[in-house]
């Protein structure tokens, strides 16, 4: 059956992309069904490497990716970012010989969080990164600590546990870890702050039950925290990104200047996590840094236009997650100039249909009524929703367009009504028809 399942595998991954389709569920999809513990058979290389959490695990694997394959690895990765269980048997089974064994030295895997103990039922991880756990797709995923107990049941004694430690929802998973662990985290920067009223998860010590109390918060419940009662809490990491500055795109590691791929806060946090991974695999400072501070690296997040004379740059922004989002609202804000921001979607999610959107009442909107927002347009299914959500936000009325027609009216509202640079924070689908406009529209030409 081993062999029949990889067969089969193959066989429907070349199918699918001949009909020009991704192909990178579907094969999986098929050998599971055919033997449901093939993945039990294939023998793994030295390394199988998972990366997850709520946010960020994209973007971390790409990195670590990077790194290895520039220092001489052959590494096996879900370059597409599909991550269920389905495409984690068509990543193995569609990389595996005939015989069963991997083409490579390190098997590296984005593992979605709420199916990771359904990918891994029949083979370990020799190390898991765990990036974060926030709120984030409520019916598919419920509440912050449902996944933390999914996570939780994936970790085994032989794991090597690298976590990030400004996250006491991750930090709470090394509570009785009898294996390897490793921590990193970053420094106070330009965006902590002493007060969060949006620490809505993490916030009781996982020992105790006491409030945890924070010196200070990055986002959310992500920042510096201990009890008071049994002082558990933060503690130094074992490595930390430090003397950042998000604003000029560079931060320090081990004294060693780094730049960010992008001036995000959430880059500064998948920088260090995959110069912790990639260092613990054995790299040194100086292989991993010569990647990192390579200009070629852009992650998928960060793509910028010129359109009418103005810069565009398109935000794929993650619907259902509040932590994820207000960081691209922040980064909108602190950018310097006049801005015109485009927000809005189809569906909720790409998963299921329930179209929940009770996420937007968790963003902080309010941020948008900065006097550098010149203008907020409106586009997709749930535009009328987001208008009132607006609303809410104490928006100024005469600052928000609603564009009825994406493809008719979209470019001709934002060259006659709307000033300043360009930015969308819109879902992967909606940004697709974005840049088929641009590109339709003939004037667009990509800055990276």
């Amino acid at each position: 059956m081993k062999y029949l399942s990889i067969f089969m595998c193959k066989l429907a991954t070349k199918l699918a992309k001949l009909i020009r389709r991704d192909g990178s569920v579907i094969g999986g999809y098929v050998a599971l069904k055919i033997s449901p513990r093939v993945l039990s058979k294939i023998k793994m290389p030295k390394y199988v490497i998972g990366i997850t959490g709520s946010s960020g695990k994209g973007s971390t694997t790409e990195l670590v990716a990077k790194i290895l394959n520039e220092n001489g690895y052959k590494v096996i990765y879900n370059k597409n970012g599909s991550n269920v269980t389905s495409a984690i048997a068509s990543l193995i089974l569609n990389n595996s010989t005939w015989s069963g064994k991997l083409k490579g030295d390190i098997l590296l895997m984005e593992l979605d969080e709420r199916h990771s103990g359904n990918s891994l039922k029949y083979f370990d991880l020799t190390h898991l990164v765990i990036t974060n756990i926030t709120r984030d797709q409520p019916p598919r995923n419920a509440h912050p600590e449902f996944i933390q107990r999914v996570i939780r049941n994936i970790i085994k004694d032989n794991t090597h546990l690298i976590i990030n430690v400004d996250d006491p929802l991750v930090n709470a998973l090394s509570i009785n870890h009898k294996g390897k662990l490793t921590t990193y985290g970053i420094d106070k920067n330009n965006y902590s702050t002493k007060s969060n009223l949006n620490n809505l998860d993490g916030s009781y010590c996982p020992k105790c039950n006491s409030k945890l109390k924070y010196s200070y918060y990055n986002y959310g419940h992500i920042g510096d925290y201990s009890c008071p009662k049994c002082k558990w809490g933060r503690k130094n990491p074992d490595y930390l990104a430090h003397n950042i500055n998000v604003v000029k795109g560079t931060i320090f590691i081990n004294k060693e200047k780094v730049s960010l791929p992008s001036n995000f806060l959430y880059s500064v946090y998948f920088v260090i996590a995959s110069y912790a991974l990639t260092s613990e695999l054995g790299l040194s400072s100086n292989s991993i840094l010569n990647v990192i501070n390579d200009d070629a690296f852009k992650p998928k997040r960060l793509n910028i236009y010129n359109f009418d004379n103005r810069m565009w740059q398109m935000l794929a922004s993650k619907n259902e997650n509040n932590l994820s989002y207000k960081q691209s609202l922040d980064f909108i804000v602190n950018e310097p100039g006049r801005k015109t921001v485009i927000l809005g979607f189809d569906n909720s999610s790409r998963r299921y249909s329930e179209n929940d959107i009770s996420w937007i009442w968790d963003i902080d909107f309010e941020d948008l009524t900065h006097k550098s927002i010149d203008k907020i347009v409106l586009v997709g299914r749930f535009k009328y929703d987001m208008l009132t959500r607006m609303e809410y936000a104490k928006i100024d009325k005469s600052k928000i367009l609603l564009v009825e027609n994406l493809e008719n009216d979209l470019l001709t509202i934002l060259r006659n009504k709307t000033k300043g640079n360009i930015y969308s924070c819109v879902c992967f689908d909606k940004e697709i028809e974005l840049k088929a406009l641009l590109k339709k529209d003939g004037d667009i030409n990509a800055k990276n």
